[in-house]
């Protein structure tokens, strides 16, 4: 039986992918960097210039001040310091992105979803675009 933590993973890269597209040019480069339970992925593309994107990934209700810390410290890699940089955060539908400052993009899974307390995963059933069922996923 695997680890919970692998399929969101793997969900995690998807939603990146999806915002940050290869037919755009988008690569990520390395591994991600481990903060707290957090990822951050270092992206970047040559279009005229170089361009770097610092998207962190956390399933957190609330978002923390050391992951917004580690966050913005991408702005210093050497890749930034060439061309332009942004940030964003990739979080689930319903968490609280009041901690998230200005400058900071926020982008809502399309996976996951918080409803109160409770992590939902969000599977569209066979057959249909619009519906989706719930199940509580471990947080």
């Amino acid at each position: 039986m695997g680890y919970s933590g692998d399929i969101m993973h793997d969900i995690v890269q998807k939603e990146i992918k999806r915002n940050y597209p290869a037919s755009e040019g988008w690569v990520i480069t390395g591994s991600p960097e481990l903060v707290g339970n957090n990822e951050i992925y270092t992206l970047s593309r040559r279009q005229g210039k170089n361009q770097v994107a610092t998207v962190g990934a956390t399933f957190e209700r609330v978002i923390s001040p050391e992951l917004m810390s580690a966050l913005v410290t991408g702005k210093e890699a050497p890749a930034a310091k060439k061309g332009t940089w942004h940030a964003s955060l990739l979080v689930p539908q319903g968490t609280d992105i009041s901690g998230i400052p200005e400058g900071i993009k926020s982008i809502f899974m399309r996976s996951f979803r918080y409803e109160g307390k409770d992590l939902l995963w969000l599977k569209r059933p066979a057959g249909s675009q619009v519906t989706t069922q719930s199940t509580q996923a471990s947080s």
